[in-house]
């Protein structure tokens, strides 16, 4: 890596490094939802990110307040990251492949608590800004989700098909 840290905005990553920076961007998104940090969604997504969530579409100067919107209700969330893959494009981007499986609980009262379970994967462009790196692009693939749907306000909006066992496949995490 170069000495000066103004040559670093032209020196590709390898792709250890693309995947350490996407690990850590993509990380710092999941606990940030996690602790209802929502503002901190405005410092990993640029300004005019482009979010596709399947069940929604937004720009990252909104994306704080829809997550919030959507999360808020619920009594505690934990998004599991995996199989982060990473590759630096020649403009100075990293595109990335991971994923995502996303255990969100409702604030019902009594025995047993309403969760749902949501497994998808993101696809997320992360381009270099002035203050590090941030979400440029992002779409949210869904594989399954199973539970307690009623949870999650915005889950009649989304597009699903049918699955086995009682399971349907949706987007959005």
């Amino acid at each position: 890596m170069p000495a000066d840290p103004r040559a670093w905005a032209s020196h590709p990553l390898d792709a250890v490094a693309a995947t350490a920076v996407a690990g850590e961007v993509l990380s710092r998104y999941c606990w940030a939802i996690d602790d209802g940090a929502y503002d901190e969604l405005h410092e990993l997504f640029l300004p005019d990110a482009r979010a596709d969530y399947g069940a929604f579409r937004c720009r990252g100067d909104e994306l704080a307040d829809v997550m919030a919107g959507l999360h808020r209700h619920l009594r505690t969330t934990q998004h599991l990251l995996g199989s982060v893959h990473a590759a630096a494009e020649e403009v100075g981007g990293v595109r990335v492949r991971s994923h995502v499986r996303a255990t969100l609980v409702g604030r019902r009262e009594g025995a047993g608590s309403a969760r749902v379970e949501v497994a998808a994967s993101y696809r997320d462009l992360l381009c270099r800004a002035e203050r590090g790196w941030r979400i440029a692009e992002r779409t949210v693939d869904g594989r399954w989700i199973a539970g307690d749907r009623t949870i999650l306000p915005w889950f009649g909006r989304a597009w699903r098909s049918a699955g086995a066992a009682g399971t349907s496949s949706t987007r959005g995490t």
